[in-house]
């Protein structure tokens, strides 16, 4: 018995390769806005330690301790444990200090 191969292709429209992209760029798009506001990128407000050691590339509990006392820009503190921090106070500070 002989084997028979077959092959089969299609071709899509224009309009169909025009939706397929649209929705890609939609869904793209969404992902953006969503990692965007699950990173809280755009707020220039932290609200943790934890959260100002992030943004200040993962540095350590001991830093933070030290650029505090040197006299780190805060807002004000809720607790013991909560504080609030502004991302373009710190990034100014930083950037204008002269240690």
């Amino acid at each position: 018995m002989q084997q028979v191969q077959i092959e089969v292709a299609h071709v899509l429209s224009p309009e169909q390769m025009t939706a397929i992209r649209q929705q890609a760029y939609e869904a793209t798009l969404e992902g953006i806005e969503k990692a965007r506001r699950d990173s809280e990128i755009d707020s220039d407000l932290i609200f943790t330690k934890i959260g100002l050691r992030k943004f200040l590339d993962n540095c350590s509990d001991s830093y933070v301790e030290e650029l505090l006392a040197k006299g780190l820009p805060r807002g004000r503190t809720l607790s013991d444990r909560k504080q609030v921090f502004s991302k373009r106070a710190v990034r100014a500070w930083l950037l204008e200090s002269n240690e």
